[in-house]
């Protein structure tokens, strides 16, 4: 089914949502007054004057991944991978209709040294975050088993390499061994990658 035109424009859904995502948020923390992408997470681009373009993309780009496991599933009749990819998605949407809090400084205006309050939009926004980078850890992992067993072992390794990168990002970011908003940065940016791996692997090969 992946040659169904439906199929191939939701799965293109996918890999639009990534190139918006990432050009977004790469211009956004480059040019947003006072955001320092070494202290600062993507996800607090969603406050201030211009924080509608980051909610915006965070939902924007998570209903198209949410269109893309819709097309993963009509490809290869596979369950659990789209299930998670969509729960990826929903992740995404829920950080956008509930942002980040205001810390260290940003946005401009905000205490230096003040760390983030957990208030009922934080808290959902975190629940957010982990929904989101856990589903697509745990479908890195189901896809990694998924190309193994059909003996396509670049894939599974390139699968299960995103699915150990991810994390330990997020745990080096959160540790402070690696700059917290770099790190998040790069986790994120490795889940775009390999959405946008699989929709072009599916596109022209098939399963």
């Amino acid at each position: 089914m992946a040659n169904d035109q439906t199929t191939q424009s939701l799965l293109m859904a996918g890999i639009t949502a990534a190139g918006i995502f990432f050009l977004v948020a790469t211009i956004e923390s480059l040019i947003r007054p006072g955001f320092n992408l070494s202290k600062h997470a993507v996800s607090m681009l969603s406050l201030g004057d211009r924080g509608w373009l980051m909610m915006a993309t965070f939902i924007i780009s998570g209903t198209l991944t949410m269109m893309f496991a819709a097309g993963v599933w009509r490809a290869t009749g596979a369950v659990a991978a789209p299930v998670l990819l969509g729960l990826y998605g929903l992740g995404l949407v829920m950080a956008g209709v509930f942002p980040a809090p205001a810390a260290l400084g940003f946005p401009p205006g905000t205490p230096e040294d003040l760390q983030p309050v957990m208030n009922t939009p934080a808290v959902l926004h975190s629940i957010a975050f982990m929904l989101a980078f856990g589903s697509l850890i745990v479908a890195c992992f189901v896809l990694a088993a998924n190309f193994w067993a059909a003996g396509s072992m670049p894939w599974a390794l390139f699968c299960a390499v995103a699915g150990i990168a991810m994390p330990a990002l997020v745990g080096l970011g959160m540790s402070n061994v690696v700059a917290t908003g770099l790190a998040f940065y790069g986790a994120g940016m490795v889940g775009w990658l390999v959405v946008v791996a699989l929709g072009f692997k599916i596109l022209r090969q098939g399963v």
